[in-house]
Parts: C-alpha cells; sequence; structure tokens
C-alpha cells in the first residue's frame, strides 16, 4: 500500500532516471557522451596500475615475458585511443588533458617494458603524477552529469503540480563504495532542500534514499577485495587511502553545484 500510494518518486539508476507519477513510468537517460570519454581515459592510468603493481615492490624481480607482453599490447592500445581523441567531443582544454594523461601513460610503459622491471617508487611517481589530472576529468564528468540530469528533472517538474512535488521521494541504486557524497545524492539533496538524518551518510533522508546493490553475481568477499584495491590505488594516485570509499565524482559535483540553481 505505501509502495502504491507513494508518489511522485524518481528511481536514480547511474545512467538513467525513472518517474513513476500518476500511474506513468517515465525514463531519461542522463550520462552524456563526454562523460564515457573522460572516465575511458582515467581507466588507462588505473589499468596500467593493475597490470603492475603485483610487480612493483622493493626488490629487482623482472617480469615474466607475458606479462611485459600485455603491458606491450597495452601500449599499442593507447596509441589507437590518441588517434581518436579529436573525435570524442572533448573541448581544447579536456584534449590537452587526455593527451597528457596518454603521453604520461605511455612514457611509464615505455620505462617499465624496457627495464623489464617496475619499482614501488616509481609505480607511485607515475601515479601521483597523473592523479590530479584524473580528478580533473572526474571534475568535467560530475558537471556533465549534472547538467543532463538536471534539465530532465526540471522538464518533469514543470508538468508535475506542485502540491504534488513537493512529495517527491528519489532512491538511488548503486554500489557501496560511492555512496558517500554520491553525485545523485547531492543533486537531490539540494533538489528536494530537506536536511538530511545525521546517521552516517551525508545528506540522505526521509525522502532521499540510497539503496546499496553489489552487482554482477558478485559477493560480499568480491566488495572486500575491492574496497583493497580501491584503497591502494587512492593512496597511490591521490595520496587517501579512502578518496575512492566515496563517489569519484564527489568534489566535483559539490563545487560545481554551489554554483548551480536547481530548485
Amino acid at each position: 500500500m505505501v509502495k502504491t500510494n507513494t508518489s511522485p518518486v524518481i528511481f536514480a539508476n547511474f545512467d538513467s532516471l525513472i518517474l513513476f507519477w500518476n500511474g506513468t513510468i517515465e525514463t531519461n537517460r542522463v550520462i552524456p557522451g563526454i562523460y564515457h570519454s573522460l572516465k575511458a581515459v582515467d581507466h588507462v592510468p588505473f589499468g596500467i596500475y593493475l597490470r603492475v603493481v603485483g610487480f612493483a615492490g622493493e626488490t629487482d624481480s623482472t617480469m615474466p615475458e607475458d606479462v611485459v607482453a600485455r603491458l606491450k599490447e597495452y601500449k599499442n592500445a593507447i596509441g589507437e585511443a590518441e588517434a581518436s581523441l579529436e573525435q570524442a567531443g572533448f573541448s581544447l582544454a579536456q584534449l590537452s588533458r587526455q593527451r597528457e594523461i596518454l603521453s604520461k601513460s605511455k612514457s611509464y610503459l615505455n620505462e617499465v617494458i624496457s627495464n623489464r622491471k617496475a619499482t614501488r617508487m616509481g609505480l607511485l611517481d607515475f601515479a601521483r603524477g597523473v592523479g590530479p589530472l584524473l580528478l580533473a576529468n572526474a571534475n568535467d564528468a560530475a558537471a556533465a552529469q549534472i547538467d543532463l540530469t538536471h534539465g530532465a528533472v526540471m522538464q518533469w517538474k514543470k508538468r508535475i503540480p506542485r502540491e504534488d512535488w513537493k512529495r517527491l521521494v528519489v532512491v538511488i541504486s548503486g554500489p557501496q563504495m560511492p555512496r558517500r557524497l554520491n553525485i545523485f545524492t547531492q543533486y537531490f539533496a539540494k533538489v528536494l532542500g530537506e536536511y538530511g538524518n545525521q546517521l552516517g551518510y551525508p545528506l540522505e533522508g526521509r525522502r532521499l534514499i540510497y539503496a546499496e546493490q553489489i552487482f554482477g553475481g558478485r559477493d560480499q568477499l568480491d566488495l572486500m577485495a575491492t574496497t583493497f584495491v580501491d584503497g591502494d590505488a587512492g593512496e597511490a594516485f591521490f595520496g587517501n587511502r579512502w578518496r575512492m570509499s566515496r563517489d569519484i565524482l564527489a568534489d566535483g559535483a559539490a563545487e560545481y553545484l554551489r554554483g548551480t540553481k536547481v530548485q
């Protein structure tokens, strides 16, 4: 009865918003193409990190030949990505940043492949060198997502009577790691104009609910492993073990929303 009588409801599920109102269901996609382009480049250094970190110890051990071969393939793929950057919809400033990320990535791979070795210090120097560039991409991705989300939500708000809109409830579905200061949570907290419940997760409250999910047949031990891997990567790239235990878009979203009127 509660489910049936609660209206309107917006269900936010990563790349889409679903509106349940007045017996109808409507869906809007809210992840623009530039978001995916920025994310794809950001994943390149992370991919290198994950391939190398297991061999980047304190001792001078030589990498197995099959690992070196896979790194060569990865470097070739980066070259292909570089050739397609101008067709990916980047602004001039973004394009320059993507080239810098990929250039630094190739240079580091060249060093590892040439030496057949990867030191812990060398890996950290690479990660810290590209970390600020990755966060700049995340900030741009957050702004693009908020703009598209806001456009869809405001179109719904124009059609829904004011008294109905005051009862809006938002349910956000996502994994555990990006729950804290999730980009949707930040945006809809501003739309709803309500204070959070102060129970541990900022901004969540009576009308703003985050539903944690474990996707793709994974289980609790996969979440444990992800927590450890993301913790190590957060320390390597951002100097903060817990940076990836909140939405990677969190800071960019907060900054962008400070200058955006959404109500």
